[in-house]
């Protein structure tokens, strides 16, 4: 590494000869490389962007894509831009490194190509109404702390709503017996018993699988009002939100 940083001499190779004040505001062009694949994205070649000459060049790509990605979807076509490399025109032939400031390279009214992968943009889904959404609760604690108990008090003590369980009965005591096989309907609209271990040591493949019972129950006309998952005491709640 270096002890002292170097002191840019004049016409350097890939140094700008023009100093740029570190707090200024510089005005760049911005190229699209023509190899790339943009038909139907109304881009204008003479865009131009406003940056610090302290913005960092990969902050620069950033708001290149951001930028490309809203017009494409102005323009009808939803596209996104990953940009692989960046460059200041007057030396095709250097790539720029992403961590250093867009200052060192370039100088007001400056262009910089750009190079990149273009793909379809991801699909947005839908937004839906909180009202609509369906909530989780993820019950878990130490060992003893009482989950079940709390568990078992809820499914009792409340009748308004219809409540799936998922419950991970690993090395601990499951719901009371008398609530499963007596009163599952009136108490719990679905329970849903893991017992092949924590749920976040088994990739939660198991947990997916049990949301999807939920869902497939919901699907087939069952009213839930909320899910809770109870968690054993080794388990770690963070995998699994």
């Amino acid at each position: 590494f270096w002890l002292k940083p170097s002191v840019p001499r004049k016409g350097s190779r890939g140094i700008c000869e023009t100093c740029v004040p570190m707090s200024a505001k510089i005005t760049l062009v911005c190229f699209l490389h023509p190899s790339m694949n943009i038909q139907g994205v109304k881009w204008d070649p003479k865009t131009t962007i406003e940056v610090s000459s302290k913005t960092k060049i990969y902050k620069l790509m950033d708001e290149v894509e951001e930028m490309f990605e809203e017009t494409a979807s102005d323009s009808g076509t939803p596209m996104s831009l990953q940009i692989n490399v960046l460059w200041n025109t007057k030396d095709y032939t250097k790539a720029l490194n992403p961590n250093e400031s867009v200052g060192t390279h370039f100088t007001n009214g400056e262009t910089f190509g750009v190079y990149g992968d273009v793909v379809p943009a991801p699909e947005i889904p839908p937004s839906i109404p909180e009202d609509q959404k369906l909530p989780v609760t993820i019950l878990t604690g130490f060992l003893g702390a009482g989950k079940t108990t709390l568990l078992n008090y809820i499914l009792q003590e409340q009748s308004e709503k219809k409540i799936a369980i998922i419950e991970n009965e690993f090395g601990e005591v499951s719901i009371d017996d008398a609530l499963i096989k007596e009163q599952k309907l009136s108490l719990a609209e679905k329970v849903v018993v893991m017992d092949n271990g924590c749920m976040c040591c088994t990739l939660r493949g198991d947990l997916v699988e049990g949301l999807q019972q939920i869902l497939n129950a919901i699907d087939k006309g069952s009213h839930i009002d909320a899910i809770i998952i109870e968690t054993t005491g080794m388990a770690d709640p963070v995998p699994i939100v």
